[in-house]
């Protein structure tokens, strides 16, 4: 059975009820973490309160990372040593080019906390283990219970990409940051079981300066964009997260995206679970 958690939800934009980016995705009892905003431990801890065993520590070997802007790398530090500290042996990390060097430069900055954990700690621990994984495209990790498939996307400067989960029950597509439309991503999610887009209120931004109109054009994509494309793909769940309303509500992004699109539609709030 495969579970998607919507473990942080929002953006730069810090709001009271919403953690930066981060989701997870549970395939029986391995779990698949997609982006490490700030809070992810949190919501990590929160989801298992909920009844979700597989997210406890000493399964959180698997990461996976979309792009390095920090409103999804922030929680990085938290999310290699903490569940380390608490039972986990070894640790995955997939990401675009430059990840190795944000991995080392981590353990650089934590050297005296993690030494400390190490060799003065209440318990012995091993050497914290970590197989860094960087990718440009295609398969870039494939166990007994999923496949995953980098898709390059566009969000400005970056080397930003989407993933494709196929589990045995599922197929998952989850956006990262893009502008639209993106060819490769359409044909990835056809028909899909849950799509994960990002997305911004196209009437908020329409009310800001030019310059950020622009901006946001470029890097994002917009509700009545994602519409046209979700009706094109026909996924059969499509939820937003790194939902990007201004002075909009709910509503009025959800009605963008409604122009187009008529299937099942879900405005993604954190710890929400889909299956």
């Amino acid at each position: 059975m495969t579970k998607v958690v919507l473990l942080g939800t929002g953006t730069p934009r810090m709001v009271p009820n919403r953690y930066m980016s981060s989701l997870v995705i549970i395939v029986d009892d391995k779990a698949y973490v997609v982006d490490c905003g700030s809070g992810v431990l949190e919501r990590l801890s929160q989801a298992r309160a909920m009844g979700l065993n597989a997210l406890d520590n000493k399964n959180l070997t698997q990461l996976f990372i979309t792009h390095f802007h920090p409103d999804h790398t922030v929680g990085l530090p938290g999310f290699i040593i903490s569940p380390w500290n608490l039972g986990r042996e070894k640790l995955g990390i997939y990401g675009p080019r430059g990840i190795k060097n944000m991995v080392d430069n981590v353990l650089k900055a934590f050297e005296l906390g993690i030494n400390e954990h190490l060799n003065h700690g209440p318990k012995p621990l091993n050497d914290i283990v970590i197989d860094v994984q960087e990718f440009t495209s295609g398969t870039i990790y494939k166990d007994e219970l999923v496949e995953v498939e980098a898709i390059p996307v566009e969000h400005g400067t970056f080397n930003a990409f989407a993933f494709k989960f196929t589990t045995p029950d599922k197929t998952i597509v989850i956006s990262g940051d893009t502008t639209s439309p993106i060819a490769a991503l359409n044909e990835a999610a056809k028909n899909c079981d849950i799509l994960v887009h990002e997305v911004f209120c196209e009437t908020a931004i329409n009310q800001q300066p030019k310059q950020y109109r622009d901006y946001m054009k470029s890097v994002h994509t917009s509700g009545r964009d994602l519409g046209k494309i979700a009706a094109q793909i026909n996924p059969k769940k499509l939820v937003l997260t790194h939902q990007i309303l201004f002075n909009s509500t709910e509503e009025d992004l959800l009605d963008e995206i409604k122009e187009n699109y008529k299937g099942e539609l879900f405005f993604g709030n954190d710890l929400d679970v889909f299956e």
